[in-house]
């Protein structure tokens, strides 16, 4: 990760929603469309497959009727738990790795308040 412009990006995007919505909260919406374009960042990357597949089900959660906020809490920690470990990996460097630092922790704080 970290290795093309829409992936960089996108995680300057959700670290300025999750500041940003830190006082009144992330919608069920504006998620849907970090997920969006987090999917259109990651497409193609066979490595992530696992990744979008939390994506996707984070995703059909929040557009559900009835959204369950432990399903969503604990996806959450799943996403936290993988930028983290992306941030700590062998071929981690840079803004980048602060960035996923940043992220995991914002999505467990995030996830912890629902």
């Amino acid at each position: 990760m970290g290795s093309n412009v829409l992936e960089e990006r996108m995680l300057e995007d959700t670290l300025t929603t999750f500041r940003d919505g830190n006082q009144g909260g992330v919608s069920p919406a504006q998620g849907v469309m970090l997920i969006d374009g987090w999917l259109q960042a990651l497409q193609g990357d066979p490595n992530l497959g696992q990744l979008q597949g939390h994506l996707n089900e984070l995703r059909t959660e929040l557009q559900a009727a009835q959204p369950n906020s432990q399903r969503i809490r604990l996806l959450m920690e799943g996403l936290a738990d993988q930028a983290q470990q992306t941030a700590e990996g062998p071929n981690s460097e840079g803004t980048w790795t602060g960035g996923l630092e940043s992220l995991s922790k914002m999505l467990r704080n995030f996830g912890s308040k629902l």
